[in-house]
């Protein structure tokens, strides 16, 4: 097997632990994953988040409006890696019951950039957008894959 190959498996298995850390709403797990200084443009506004800490508070903020477990699902992951730099990108679903009990969802796209430190895969930059119907300019949360 190849280095790169092995590291794939390694962040496939980070993975494995963010979407277990967002199914069971567990911010411990989830800040292993990212690295403190990661840079993330994410769904909610400003248009930058920076450091671990706003990336856990949005979380957090997703957790006191769903019930746990969340669904979350992942459609067509891709890993690539390059030494001690990698790409993750693939379409994810989060769904579940709200705190209201209504149900909701919506597919989202996620890239991200991985970097290994001291042998530890971490997210340094984490991408989650939603597309826009033009020209109404409203968010397309409707979609599916």
């Amino acid at each position: 097997m190849t280095n790169n190959a092995k590291s794939e498996l390694e962040i496939r298995e980070r993975i494995e632990t963010l979407l277990d850390g967002i199914r069971t709403g567990d911010l411990g797990a989830l800040k292993t994953i990212f690295a403190p200084n990661v840079v993330s443009f994410d769904v909610e506004a400003p248009l930058r988040h920076l450091g671990a800490e706003k990336k856990l508070q949005n979380w957090e903020k997703v957790f006191t409006v769903y019930r746990t477990p969340l669904g979350y699902e992942v459609r067509d992951l891709t890993v690539l890696v390059d030494g001690d730099l990698a790409v993750t990108y693939a379409v994810n679903r989060i769904s579940g019951t709200l705190v209201n009990g209504a149900e909701a969802g919506m597919w989202v796209r996620w890239t991200a950039a991985w970097r290994r430190t001291d042998g530890e895969w971490q997210i340094v930059h984490d991408q989650a957008s939603v597309p826009m119907y033009f020209p109404e300019g409203r968010a397309a949360t409707d979609l599916t894959p």
